[in-house]
């Protein structure tokens, strides 16, 4: 196929080669400079999430494998980091971010927040693990 300005890719996951995000799989991101660094800010909207993360050395050379997906467009529901201070999650709760790159459940109206998710885990989710969300694209909401 030639190249084209109009093809489209079919996924919404990006490969990123130059950070280490070994320690950050399921964690939100947000980006600087074009790199990716774990989303420090419960209020302002993420971009992606890091799906893999991989570190390992060629030779004398430390090379990173990434993997990211950006929300709102992905195709299916995928492994993202609930908070240690949410509340517990049922299938259905709507998932807010919290600011250190994790989800916790959404604390409802009167709450500057900015939610991004459902948990689709048909089991839910305590505190602290992974658990199975659907993105959608990041939304301020108060």
């Amino acid at each position: 196929m030639a190249d084209s300005s109009l093809q489209a890719k079919g996924n919404a996951i990006y490969s990123e080669t130059a950070t280490d995000l070994s320690a950050a799989i399921g964690k939100l991101v947000t980006f600087s400079a074009g790199a990716p660094v774990v989303n420090t800010s419960a209020t302002v909207p993420a971009v992606g999430v890091v799906l893999d993360a991989r570190k390992r050395i060629v030779g004398a050379t430390t090379v990173y494998d990434n993997a990211i997906g950006i929300l709102g467009g992905l195709p299916g529901p995928v492994r993202a980091l609930i908070s240690i201070s949410s509340a517990p999650l049922n299938f259905g709760d709507t998932l807010q971010q919290a600011a250190d790159g994790t989800l916790t459940k959404d604390l409802g109206p009167t709450n500057g927040r900015v939610v991004a998710g459902v948990c689709s885990d048909l089991n839910g989710a305590q505190p602290g693990d992974d658990c199975e969300v659907t993105f959608f694209t990041p939304q301020i909401r108060s």
